[in-house]
């Protein structure tokens, strides 16, 4: 039987068993079935499967990758953590000799640096979303008709009230993801505690494909004094917490997107 090395790395993070956790598999061409199947036995957030496009096909000279990324159920469109850890796995693990890899995905290509300032760090080229629509929280019949993706926006709004004080609701139909901003006030404990019910979101959208994530994000008013700072005291412009049971992932432990 022929073996193949695998890598997980810890992506966001300084220390091991912190960040967010993403399976790299350097392996051939698999069949489709197979893909979630190893990705369901690591049982992280995300396995990527990169692929040598250039010829001879050798993980350590190509510039060129195709990449895949797979939860333990489905497979994803778009993933960052997970495309940070091949980089990483690639320049690093690897040894590739470009500065510059190009990855082909089905968000498109992706582009990844090594940094010219810090060893071993990377830098990352991601398309931008701009296709965002409000959903008015007083009135959702209109929304609703607009996008049967989401098939109770009334419920979603009765959620985001029981969450918190949410000031806006927006869908990225490209995403198929629904973001809820909470009050700019709210303390990172506050934020932390929060605890969605995971079977009433399933129960108000079934698992049929039709949404990838509910986010949960503010941009806090005073980041320091509502403890909204990293373990330099370094404040966060913003905070995000990322619920997909649709993907077969309650919560991703560490995630981040921004919108325009």
């Amino acid at each position: 039987m022929a073996t193949y090395p695998a890598f997980i790395v810890d992506a966001f993070a300084e220390t091991p068993f912190k960040g967010n956790q993403a399976a790299v598999c350097l392996i051939d061409q698999l069949s489709d079935e197979q893909y979630p199947k190893i990705a369901a036995e690591f049982n992280f957030s995300e396995t990527a499967y990169p692929m040598p496009l250039d010829v001879p096909r050798d993980f350590k000279k190509a510039s060129r990758f195709s990449l895949r990324w797979f939860t333990p159920t489905i497979e994803v469109t778009l993933c960052g953590h997970a495309t940070l850890a091949t980089a990483h796995v690639l320049f690093n693990e690897i040894g590739n000799t470009n500065d510059e890899i190009y990855f082909e995905t089905l968000s498109g290509e992706l582009i990844v640096q090594k940094s010219k300032t810090q060893d071993g760090a990377v830098s990352m080229n991601f398309p931008q979303f701009t296709e965002m629509y409000d959903i008015e929280l007083s009135n959702q019949q209109s929304f609703g008709a607009k996008f049967p993706a989401i098939e109770n926006p009334r419920h979603f709004v009765e959620l985001a009230n029981e969450i918190g004080p949410c000031k806006k609701l927006t869908y990225s139909p490209t995403l198929q993801e629904l973001i809820m901003v909470l009050d700019s006030k709210m303390t990172k404990k506050d934020f932390i505690e929060i605890n969605p019910s995971i079977d009433k979101l399933l129960k108000i959208q079934p698992l049929d494909g039709n949404r990838s994530a509910i986010i949960l994000t503010l941009s806090p008013e005073n980041p320091t004094k509502q403890g909204f700072v990293d373990s330099h005291g370094k404040p966060y412009d913003y905070a995000s917490r990322y619920f997909t049971p649709w993907a077969g992932i309650d919560e991703d432990p560490a995630t981040g997107k921004s919108w325009l």
